[in-house]
């Protein structure tokens, strides 16, 4: 089948939204404008209480666009959504998209099928771009901590195999929705895309990245303060579990260290020869359990990469303090080092000393919360099962 035409596939962009009525508006007349015609657009509804019905109702009756509209009383979860949304669907290319995502380019539909035009690639990802300079307050802060992508849409690199998609702005054929499943819904929040990920590489299709065309994170309601920035990094560390006990690797790995160095460094006042030895163990024990590498680098690689800084932040407090606190960066080292790098990366670019310090302080907090979250999560997920209906709720 040919993905390169307005005459080609029909295109089914599913968009899940809980309370989008500041952003879905925005989001929807960005697939208006698309060049690619054979579209149509269907949007779950997922629990709202504000006046998204409305904004979505004010677009349908203006646009000539189809849109297939479904309101559910209860909160689905956002895997739940999505597939529900598939069901709905009737194209052979699914893209999935958040309510708070734009298309940044007229182009964006037709560019993503030109890619997924070629072989064996099963889903394609644009740019994601999330913009400091469209922020304010403590979301220009979090833009430097944890909301993924790219800053800027004018990225210099080429079109390549990646090995995850966000299923946030991504274009899916249908042959492999049919052959992998639906998304899973062991967790609401979040690891069905590192799931769906890894179903889709195994069974032989290709993830490709499309720098070509961006797609522009605005923000949901659900990311606009403080609190509910702590939340995320909850809803993102707890499910790590999941993915270690079916794929073997540990998403939020050097978060959780930095936890468990906390923990050490209380075991080394009582006893640094058994703290150490622990630490060496856990140290031995990351080359196992490293997450694959986004860009397909080496993971043992960047295992040791990192190794190197924990070794290296260890000896600068040993140096400088002479006592046990070296522990704590002798497992917990990266999201120390992150938080460093990503305060001066916003000072560079923003040139606001205010700002550098907010992502200096929160930036450890954030980590401590998701690795906490993954910690507490993996003997949920071992004791209660990964298929119990609890999990769901």
């Amino acid at each position: 089948m040919s993905y390169l035409n307005n005459q080609g596939p029909l295109v089914s962009v599913v968009i899940p939204t809980s309370n989008g009525a500041q952003t879905i508006g925005t989001v929807l007349e960005s697939l208006a404008s698309q060049d690619y015609q054979n579209v149509e657009i269907v949007i779950i509804d997922n629990g709202s209480t504000d006046n998204t019905e409305s904004v979505v109702k004010g677009f349908m009756s203006r646009s000539s666009r189809s849109v297939k509209y479904f309101k559910y009383p209860n909160r689905l979860g956002h895997a739940g959504a999505i597939n529900e949304g598939i069901r709905k669907a009737s194209g052979d290319v699914v893209i999935v998209l958040h309510d708070d995502v734009v298309l940044c380019q007229r182009n964006w539909v037709s560019s993503m099928l030109e890619v997924l035009n070629k072989d064996n690639v099963g889903v394609a990802s644009s740019l994601f771009v999330t913009d400091p300079d469209e922020l304010s307050g403590i979301n220009k802060a979090f833009a430097y901590i944890y909301i993924l992508g790219w800053h800027k849409p004018n990225v210099n690199i080429s079109t390549q195999e990646v090995l995850y998609t966000g299923l946030n702005n991504d274009a899916i054929k249908r042959e492999v929705i049919e052959r992998v499943g639906l998304m899973d819904e062991t967790y609401r929040y979040s690891t069905h895309d590192l799931d769906f990920s890894e179903k889709v590489r195994r069974i032989g299709y290709k993830i490709v990245l499309n720098p070509k065309v961006c797609a522009r994170h605005i923000l949901s309601s659900h990311q606009r303060s403080l609190k509910s920035h702590l939340i995320k990094a909850w809803q993102y560390g707890f499910p790590s579990g999941v993915i270690l006990k079916r794929y073997g690797y540990l998403p939020n790995i050097d978060n959780m260290y930095l936890v468990i160095s906390l923990i050490m460094f209380a075991l080394s006042i009582i006893n640094i020869n058994i703290a150490l030895l622990i630490s060496a163990i856990l140290i031995a024990l990351s080359f196992i359990i490293e997450p694959p590498n986004y860009y397909k680098k080496p993971r043992y690689l960047m295992r040791l990469r990192k190794i190197l800084v924990n070794l290296t932040g260890a000896a600068i407090l040993f140096v400088l303090l002479k006592g046990s606190l070296f522990i704590i960066p002798l497992l917990g080292g990266v999201p120390i080092a992150r938080a460093l790098l990503s305060a001066f990366s916003a000072f560079k670019e923003q040139r606001s000393i205010r700002l550098s310090l907010l992502v200096l302080i929160l930036h450890p907090i954030w980590s401590l919360i998701n690795g906490v979250a993954a910690l507490v999560g993996m003997p949920w997920f071992y004791l209660k099962g990964m298929n119990n209906k609890d999990l769901r709720n």
